[in-house]
């Protein structure tokens, strides 16, 4: 188990947060979500259906998710850590090639490319807490979920 208890500086728990949070969407490491997390995890997502999730929710969430999107890619723009929270930009794609649960979504062959933000609170030495803000509606609109729109913040 990766446990970084007494960690002190910024660079250490940016670590955490990429191990725990990016690398099980990207690489496929579910067993991360384990070294990372605490027993009592709890990921705030208010755009899916759950909205929250528990560490084993958590694990099923990636599985799907990389079964949707196979390809799937993450950039992270800006880390900032304060204390115990770690706030992270990102930017994300892929190709939908699988189901998509949350949506009720066949695939498409669509790709998409989104931004969000999370916060991660971490308590020793693991990941304890996650709320998850991103671009949910441009992600159904790209997938061909919701009819394109011509809105000023769209062109």
């Amino acid at each position: 188990m990766m446990s970084l208890e007494g960690m002190t500086t910024p660079e250490e728990k940016k670590e955490l947060v990429v191990r725990g949070s990016f690398e099980p969407y990207t690489e496929g490491n579910v067993d991360a979500i384990d070294e990372a997390m605490s027993e009592d995890y709890v990921l705030h997502d208010p755009a899916s259906r759950e909205k929250t999730y528990d560490r084993e929710g958590f694990k099923e969430h990636v599985e799907s998710f990389r079964t949707a999107f196979p390809d799937l890619s993450a950039t992270i723009e800006h880390m900032v850590v304060e204390d115990d929270l770690v706030m992270v930009h990102f930017t994300v794609g892929g190709t939908h090639e699988g189901p998509l649960p949350d949506l009720d979504l066949e695939p498409t062959g669509e790709k998409f490319e989104i931004t969000g933000m999370e916060t991660d609170r971490i308590e020793d030495g693991e990941l304890a807490e996650t709320w998850l803000v991103y671009d949910s509606f441009g992600f159904a609109e790209q997938l061909g979920a919701i009819p394109e729109t011509d809105t000023p913040a769209r062109q």
